[in-house]
């Protein structure tokens, strides 16, 4: 499946004002709730919510790390 990222892979909330925002799976809220994190938002939130067993993204500025944490994972970068 796909999921939803921000604009040019690059943030550090997570919002995607054109086709949604991930909802954090700790708080969810039409209202806001808590934040997804960075660009692999729909990634972390999909592998906490036991939709898949792993995520890929790309770091950039800790954009797998901050999504991962806020959800309740480990994100993982492989190189400096």
């Amino acid at each position: 499946g796909r999921t939803a990222t921000v604009e040019f892979a690059f943030g550090g909330v997570g919002t995607n004002p054109h086709f949604g925002t991930p909802q954090n799976p700790f708080e969810r809220s039409l209202n806001g709730g808590r934040v997804p994190g960075g660009s692999s938002s729909g990634a972390a939130v999909a592998v906490a919510d036991g939709m898949g067993i792993a995520g890929i993204g790309s770091d950039t500025r800790g954009s797998v790390r901050i999504p991962a944490a806020l959800c309740g994972l480990v994100g993982f970068k492989p190189t400096a």
